[in-house]
């Protein structure tokens, strides 16, 4: 008789870009560094049981205060809060977490990257398509793992891998002499903004931060695959999706945006070296 296939981790990959991700940046704005200490337990003890965490909150709190230590912090509700406040910014399912069930498509995602050989059974609170392919979208957040990540379809992302791989060759054949500053999936392959592109777009939206935009746009559509567009129609997403994040704001070089309070200071932010001298995402 085998043995049940092992579904807790011993490990999960953690981003080096992390701290830099906006959810996270959320988070330490609103509860500072307990909150992110919060987060990382909540989610390492996800990933101890598996993919998904079945518990009461009120329950979990107190762990977590043992963990922490109740000379830091001693009120169980705000634990709560933070947990609540996770799935208010996408890092847990919303749906999900009013069940006591802690869960997001992201955490979901690094689970099968790591388990690809574990024949674990993932019936029971899953949100992503059986067939999904592995390395579909690595960098789904912390973003991501916007979770707001929901169930999502993505059948027609199940593209063949075969035919995804030629539509790249072609793709680094034509632009092999612009440089890449973005790739967004789409439904049948990839789309690659260059250079050119992307001067076109810092022109029209000159007060926006245009590579940390189009991030997140990537990191949208990784984390939705159902909102993927054909390769031929991307350029009028890209177009709304900029002139969206202008409407409201965000990304802005000289300013932070209107009635958002920060801890932390975004001109700084800018010149740090989060963002590469080529503007690379």
């Amino acid at each position: 008789m085998g043995r049940h296939p092992k579904t807790g981790l011993d490990y999960f990959p953690k981003d080096v870009d992390y701290w830099d991700d906006f959810k996270i940046m959320d988070l330490m704005n609103e509860y500072g560094p307990l909150g992110a200490v919060i987060y990382d337990i909540v989610i390492s003890k996800v990933y101890k049981n598996g993919y998904y965490l079945e518990v009461p909150l009120e329950k979990l709190a107190s762990q977590v205060i043992r963990l922490i230590g109740n000379r830091w912090i001693k009120d169980k509700s705000l634990v709560q809060q933070v947990i609540q406040y996770c799935a208010d910014i996408g890092l847990f399912d919303h749906a999900l977490l009013s069940q006591s069930v802690i869960t997001s498509a992201g955490i979901q995602r690094r689970y099968s990257e790591v388990t690809v050989r574990n024949k674990v059974n993932k019936d029971k609170y899953w949100l992503l398509e059986k067939n999904e392919p592995q390395a579909a979208c690595k960098s789904v957040p912390s973003e991501n793992i916007s979770v707001a990540e929901k169930a999502e379809n993505v059948t027609e992302m199940s593209v063949n891998a075969a035919s995804m791989q030629q539509s790249k060759v072609k793709k680094s054949k034509v632009n092999e002499s612009k440089v890449c500053i973005a790739e967004l999936p789409c439904r049948d392959g990839s789309f690659i903004v260059d250079k050119e592109l992307y001067d076109t777009y810092t022109h029209t939206y000159p007060d926006m931060m245009i590579e940390l935009s189009l991030k997140q746009l990537r990191n949208f559509l990784c984390t939705n695959p159902g909102k993927q567009r054909y390769i031929k129609n991307v350029k009028e997403q890209i177009d709304w999706w900029l002139s969206g994040d202008e409407e409201r704001g965000r990304y802005r070089k000289k300013a932070s945006v209107s009635g958002y309070k920060t801890t932390f200071d975004i001109l700084e932010y800018e010149s740090s070296s989060v963002i590469d001298e080529e503007g690379m995402i």
